[in-house]
Protein backbone atom coordinates (compact mmCIF):
# COMPACT_ATOMS: atom_id res chain seq x y z
CA UNK A 1 0.00 0.00 0.00
CA UNK A 2 3.04 2.33 -0.27
CA UNK A 3 2.79 5.21 -2.59
CA UNK A 4 5.82 4.70 -5.70
CA UNK A 5 7.57 7.30 -6.83
CA UNK A 6 9.90 7.36 -10.34
CA UNK A 7 12.78 9.36 -11.48
CA UNK A 8 10.74 9.35 -15.12
CA UNK A 9 9.88 13.19 -15.77
CA UNK A 10 6.21 12.53 -17.72
CA UNK A 11 7.03 15.49 -19.56
CA UNK A 12 9.97 14.21 -21.30
CA UNK A 13 8.20 10.88 -21.63
CA UNK A 14 5.74 12.85 -23.83
CA UNK A 15 8.37 14.73 -25.81
CA UNK A 16 9.89 10.97 -26.39
CA UNK A 17 7.12 9.06 -27.23
CA UNK A 18 5.77 12.33 -29.76
CA UNK A 19 9.23 12.56 -31.39
CA UNK A 20 8.67 8.81 -32.42
CA UNK A 21 5.93 10.00 -35.01
CA UNK A 22 4.52 6.52 -34.75
CA UNK A 23 7.44 4.44 -35.34
CA UNK A 24 8.62 1.16 -33.02
CA UNK A 25 11.59 2.32 -30.92
CA UNK A 26 12.99 3.34 -27.78
CA UNK A 27 14.42 6.47 -26.07
CA UNK A 28 16.13 6.69 -22.77
CA UNK A 29 18.18 9.53 -21.17
CA UNK A 30 19.43 8.99 -18.11
CA UNK A 31 22.31 10.87 -14.98
CA UNK A 32 25.49 9.24 -15.15
CA UNK A 33 26.50 10.83 -12.12
CA UNK A 34 23.56 9.46 -9.81
CA UNK A 35 21.76 6.70 -12.28
CA UNK A 36 18.42 8.29 -12.12
CA UNK A 37 16.42 7.62 -15.15
CA UNK A 38 14.59 10.71 -16.58
CA UNK A 39 13.05 9.57 -19.75
CA UNK A 40 12.47 5.57 -20.70
CA UNK A 41 9.95 4.99 -23.83
CA UNK A 42 9.05 1.94 -25.46
CA UNK A 43 6.76 2.20 -28.82
CA UNK A 44 4.70 1.37 -29.49
CA UNK A 45 2.34 1.70 -26.58
CA UNK A 46 -1.23 2.21 -25.98
CA UNK A 47 -2.90 3.86 -22.54
CA UNK A 48 -3.24 0.85 -19.66
CA UNK A 49 -6.14 2.60 -18.54
CA UNK A 50 -8.18 2.26 -22.46
CA UNK A 51 -6.49 -0.62 -23.76
CA UNK A 52 -7.65 -0.89 -27.69
CA UNK A 53 -9.85 -3.53 -28.28
CA UNK A 54 -8.19 -5.16 -31.04
CA UNK A 55 -4.55 -4.85 -29.48
CA UNK A 56 -3.46 -8.55 -30.16
CA UNK A 57 -4.41 -8.51 -34.07
CA UNK A 58 -3.36 -4.80 -34.69
CA UNK A 59 -0.28 -4.46 -36.68
CA UNK A 60 0.33 -1.10 -34.83
CA UNK A 61 0.46 -2.36 -31.64
CA UNK A 62 2.82 -4.79 -32.81
CA UNK A 63 5.67 -5.85 -29.45
CA UNK A 64 3.46 -3.53 -27.20
CA UNK A 65 3.80 -5.78 -24.64
CA UNK A 66 7.85 -5.51 -24.98
CA UNK A 67 9.79 -2.75 -23.16
CA UNK A 68 12.62 -2.32 -25.60
CA UNK A 69 14.82 -0.18 -23.65
CA UNK A 70 15.04 -3.19 -21.04
CA UNK A 71 14.12 -6.33 -22.39
CA UNK A 72 15.30 -6.20 -26.01
CA UNK A 73 18.53 -6.73 -27.77
CA UNK A 74 18.81 -5.18 -31.43
CA UNK A 75 21.90 -4.89 -34.33
CA UNK A 76 23.99 -1.73 -33.49
CA UNK A 77 25.24 -0.73 -36.63
CA UNK A 78 27.61 1.85 -36.52
CA UNK A 79 27.12 3.12 -32.54
CA UNK A 80 29.38 -0.29 -31.64
CA UNK A 81 32.57 1.68 -33.61
CA UNK A 82 32.95 3.24 -30.58
CA UNK A 83 33.91 -0.26 -29.06
CA UNK A 84 36.30 -0.75 -32.01
CA UNK A 85 37.58 2.83 -31.68
CA UNK A 86 38.65 2.20 -28.34
CA UNK A 87 40.20 -1.37 -29.21
CA UNK A 88 41.90 0.43 -31.38
CA UNK A 89 43.77 3.20 -29.61
CA UNK A 90 44.58 1.19 -26.81
CA UNK A 91 45.86 -1.66 -29.19
CA UNK A 92 47.43 -0.25 -32.50
CA UNK A 93 50.79 1.77 -31.41
CA UNK A 94 50.30 4.27 -34.22
CA UNK A 95 46.17 4.27 -34.75
CA UNK A 96 46.45 8.73 -34.31
CA UNK A 97 48.68 8.81 -36.61
CA UNK A 98 48.60 6.59 -39.72
CA UNK A 99 45.60 6.16 -42.57
CA UNK A 100 43.32 4.01 -44.26
CA UNK A 101 42.00 4.11 -47.39
CA UNK A 102 38.67 3.30 -48.85
CA UNK A 103 37.15 3.22 -52.45
CA UNK A 104 33.84 2.89 -51.23
CA UNK A 105 34.27 -1.29 -50.23
CA UNK A 106 37.36 -3.42 -49.35
CA UNK A 107 37.42 -7.25 -49.38
CA UNK A 108 37.96 -9.23 -46.68
CA UNK A 109 38.60 -12.52 -46.85
CA UNK A 110 34.96 -13.81 -48.75
CA UNK A 111 33.16 -11.08 -47.78
CA UNK A 112 32.63 -7.46 -49.49
CA UNK A 113 32.36 -4.89 -46.73
CA UNK A 114 30.44 -1.86 -48.55
CA UNK A 115 30.73 1.68 -46.96
CA UNK A 116 28.59 4.87 -47.61
CA UNK A 117 30.61 6.25 -49.41
CA UNK A 118 34.32 6.46 -50.59
CA UNK A 119 36.46 8.24 -48.84
CA UNK A 120 39.82 8.03 -49.67
CA UNK A 121 42.95 8.16 -47.48
CA UNK A 122 42.04 8.92 -44.18
CA UNK A 123 43.11 9.27 -40.11
CA UNK A 124 40.87 7.58 -37.87
CA UNK A 125 39.50 10.63 -36.52
CA UNK A 126 38.42 11.17 -39.81
CA UNK A 127 37.11 7.28 -40.32
CA UNK A 128 35.20 7.98 -37.60
CA UNK A 129 33.77 11.20 -38.75
CA UNK A 130 32.59 9.55 -41.94
CA UNK A 131 31.87 6.50 -40.11
CA UNK A 132 33.82 4.44 -42.97
CA UNK A 133 32.80 0.64 -42.63
CA UNK A 134 36.35 0.28 -45.18
CA UNK A 135 38.34 1.70 -42.29
CA UNK A 136 36.89 -0.19 -39.19
CA UNK A 137 36.52 -3.88 -41.11
CA UNK A 138 39.97 -3.06 -41.83
CA UNK A 139 41.16 -2.56 -38.26
CA UNK A 140 38.57 -5.21 -37.22
CA UNK A 141 40.47 -7.49 -38.95
CA UNK A 142 44.00 -6.65 -37.30
CA UNK A 143 42.98 -6.76 -34.13
CA UNK A 144 41.11 -10.09 -33.96
CA UNK A 145 38.24 -11.73 -32.73
CA UNK A 146 39.90 -11.88 -29.16
CA UNK A 147 40.52 -8.37 -28.43
CA UNK A 148 37.12 -7.25 -30.27
CA UNK A 149 35.45 -10.04 -26.89
CA UNK A 150 37.31 -8.30 -24.73
CA UNK A 151 36.47 -4.73 -25.49
CA UNK A 152 33.06 -5.82 -25.83
CA UNK A 153 32.70 -7.72 -22.63
CA UNK A 154 34.98 -4.72 -20.92
CA UNK A 155 32.31 -2.74 -21.93
CA UNK A 156 29.57 -3.89 -20.27
CA UNK A 157 27.29 -5.13 -23.60
CA UNK A 158 27.29 -8.67 -22.89
CA UNK A 159 26.26 -8.19 -19.52
CA UNK A 160 22.69 -7.59 -17.91
CA UNK A 161 21.98 -4.87 -15.57
CA UNK A 162 19.25 -4.96 -13.03
CA UNK A 163 17.03 -1.93 -12.81
CA UNK A 164 15.29 -1.85 -9.61
CA UNK A 165 15.23 -5.36 -9.55
CA UNK A 166 14.35 -5.51 -13.42
CA UNK A 167 17.11 -7.41 -15.46
CA UNK A 168 18.01 -5.98 -19.01
CA UNK A 169 18.27 -8.15 -22.06
CA UNK A 170 21.81 -9.20 -22.35
CA UNK A 171 23.83 -8.48 -25.75
CA UNK A 172 24.90 -11.00 -28.09
CA UNK A 173 28.16 -11.48 -30.04
CA UNK A 174 29.33 -14.68 -32.10
CA UNK A 175 33.29 -14.58 -31.89
CA UNK A 176 34.00 -18.07 -31.80
CA UNK A 177 35.35 -19.45 -35.18
CA UNK A 178 33.91 -16.42 -37.31
CA UNK A 179 36.03 -16.18 -40.47
CA UNK A 180 37.87 -12.47 -41.43
CA UNK A 181 35.16 -11.24 -43.16
CA UNK A 182 32.55 -12.12 -40.69
CA UNK A 183 34.78 -9.82 -38.29
CA UNK A 184 35.01 -6.98 -40.77
CA UNK A 185 31.13 -7.05 -40.58
CA UNK A 186 31.26 -7.55 -36.34
CA UNK A 187 33.80 -4.65 -36.19
CA UNK A 188 31.02 -1.83 -37.78
CA UNK A 189 28.43 -3.39 -35.74
CA UNK A 190 27.06 -6.11 -38.16
CA UNK A 191 26.43 -9.59 -38.40
CA UNK A 192 25.73 -11.24 -35.36
CA UNK A 193 26.15 -8.24 -33.41
CA UNK A 194 22.87 -7.68 -30.79
CA UNK A 195 23.16 -4.82 -27.96
CA UNK A 196 20.54 -3.96 -25.78
CA UNK A 197 19.59 0.07 -25.38
CA UNK A 198 20.78 0.41 -21.56
CA UNK A 199 23.80 -1.27 -21.79
CA UNK A 200 24.49 1.11 -24.88
CA UNK A 201 23.55 3.98 -22.80
CA UNK A 202 25.72 3.30 -19.61
CA UNK A 203 28.68 2.65 -21.37
CA UNK A 204 27.65 6.00 -22.90
CA UNK A 205 27.85 7.68 -19.36
CA UNK A 206 30.74 5.70 -19.02
CA UNK A 207 32.57 7.45 -21.45
CA UNK A 208 31.21 10.62 -19.88
CA UNK A 209 32.62 10.15 -16.53
CA UNK A 210 35.59 9.21 -17.05
CA UNK A 211 35.28 5.40 -17.08
CA UNK A 212 32.38 4.17 -15.14
CA UNK A 213 29.04 5.39 -14.57
CA UNK A 214 26.21 5.24 -11.96
CA UNK A 215 24.23 2.68 -12.05
CA UNK A 216 20.69 3.07 -13.88
CA UNK A 217 17.36 3.50 -11.00
CA UNK A 218 13.99 3.97 -11.64
CA UNK A 219 12.65 4.30 -8.38
CA UNK A 220 13.18 7.50 -6.27
CA UNK A 221 11.28 6.36 -3.10
CA UNK A 222 8.32 4.74 -1.57
CA UNK A 223 6.21 6.54 0.95
CA UNK A 224 4.26 4.22 3.32
CA UNK A 225 0.84 4.61 4.29
CA UNK A 226 2.15 6.39 7.65
CA UNK A 227 4.27 8.47 5.76
CA UNK A 228 7.48 7.18 6.34
CA UNK A 229 9.80 7.53 3.58
CA UNK A 230 12.04 4.33 2.43
CA UNK A 231 15.93 4.50 3.22
CA UNK A 232 17.97 7.08 1.57
CA UNK A 233 19.49 4.76 -1.92
CA UNK A 234 23.30 3.64 -2.11
CA UNK A 235 23.47 3.48 -5.89
CA UNK A 236 26.44 2.15 -6.96
CA UNK A 237 28.99 2.57 -10.20
CA UNK A 238 29.50 0.03 -12.87
CA UNK A 239 33.17 -1.32 -13.43
CA UNK A 240 35.65 0.56 -15.24
CA UNK A 241 33.96 0.15 -18.57
CA UNK A 242 36.81 2.35 -20.28
CA UNK A 243 40.04 3.47 -19.40
CA UNK A 244 39.78 7.16 -17.87
CA UNK A 245 42.19 8.46 -20.42
CA UNK A 246 40.98 6.24 -23.50
CA UNK A 247 37.60 7.90 -22.70
CA UNK A 248 38.57 11.14 -23.18
CA UNK A 249 40.28 10.69 -26.36
CA UNK A 250 36.59 9.33 -27.24
CA UNK A 251 34.62 11.87 -26.01
CA UNK A 252 36.46 14.01 -28.14
CA UNK A 253 36.48 12.20 -31.12
CA UNK A 254 32.69 11.99 -30.69
CA UNK A 255 32.36 15.58 -29.75
CA UNK A 256 33.89 16.61 -33.44
CA UNK A 257 32.06 13.90 -35.44
CA UNK A 258 28.70 15.74 -33.86
CA UNK A 259 30.81 19.06 -35.85
CA UNK A 260 31.43 17.53 -38.56
CA UNK A 261 28.50 15.37 -39.20
CA UNK A 262 25.53 16.25 -37.55
CA UNK A 263 26.06 19.99 -37.47
CA UNK A 264 25.88 21.75 -33.59
CA UNK A 265 23.00 23.40 -35.01
CA UNK A 266 20.69 20.61 -34.49
CA UNK A 267 21.54 20.87 -30.65
CA UNK A 268 21.72 24.29 -29.12
CA UNK A 269 23.45 25.34 -26.22
CA UNK A 270 24.88 22.02 -25.70
CA UNK A 271 28.25 20.31 -25.42
CA UNK A 272 27.08 17.33 -27.31
CA UNK A 273 29.63 14.00 -27.95
CA UNK A 274 27.48 11.33 -29.62
CA UNK A 275 27.31 8.65 -32.67
CA UNK A 276 24.82 7.39 -34.98
CA UNK A 277 24.30 3.77 -36.59
CA UNK A 278 22.26 2.37 -39.25
CA UNK A 279 21.95 -0.91 -38.69
CA UNK A 280 20.86 -3.56 -41.48
CA UNK A 281 18.55 -6.37 -40.33
CA UNK A 282 17.64 -8.25 -43.21
CA UNK A 283 16.74 -8.26 -47.17
CA UNK A 284 14.15 -5.75 -47.92
CA UNK A 285 13.61 -4.46 -44.28
CA UNK A 286 14.10 -0.57 -43.17
CA UNK A 287 17.20 -0.48 -41.32
CA UNK A 288 16.95 0.25 -37.58
CA UNK A 289 18.39 3.69 -36.88
CA UNK A 290 20.57 4.33 -33.36
CA UNK A 291 21.11 7.52 -32.08
CA UNK A 292 23.44 7.43 -29.25
CA UNK A 293 25.91 9.87 -26.71
CA UNK A 294 25.82 12.48 -24.05
CA UNK A 295 26.32 16.07 -22.85
CA UNK A 296 29.09 17.04 -20.99
CA UNK A 297 29.42 19.92 -18.31
CA UNK A 298 28.37 19.84 -14.53
CA UNK A 299 24.95 20.71 -14.83
CA UNK A 300 23.91 18.42 -17.60
CA UNK A 301 25.43 15.01 -16.62
CA UNK A 302 22.87 13.16 -19.23
CA UNK A 303 23.75 9.93 -21.50
CA UNK A 304 21.23 8.95 -23.98
CA UNK A 305 20.01 6.08 -26.41
CA UNK A 306 17.58 6.85 -29.42
CA UNK A 307 16.50 3.69 -31.31
CA UNK A 308 14.10 3.88 -34.55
Amino acid sequence: GSNLYLTLDARYNYEAYRALGGHAGTVAVYNYKTGEILCMVSAPSYDPLNVPKNLEENDRYKGAYLNRFLSSAFVPGSVFKTVTLTAALENLPDAETRTWNCTGSVQIGDETITCSGVHGEQTLKEAFAHSCNAAFAQIAEELGADTLRRYTEKAGLTSAYSVDGLPTAKGTFNWDGITVGQLGWAGVGQGQDQVNPCAMMCYMGAIANGGKAAKPYLIEKTVSPLGLPSLPRLNGKTSQLIASDTAEILAEMMAQNVQKTYGTGRFPNMDICAKSGTAEVGEGQTPHAWFAGFLRGEETPYAFVVLV
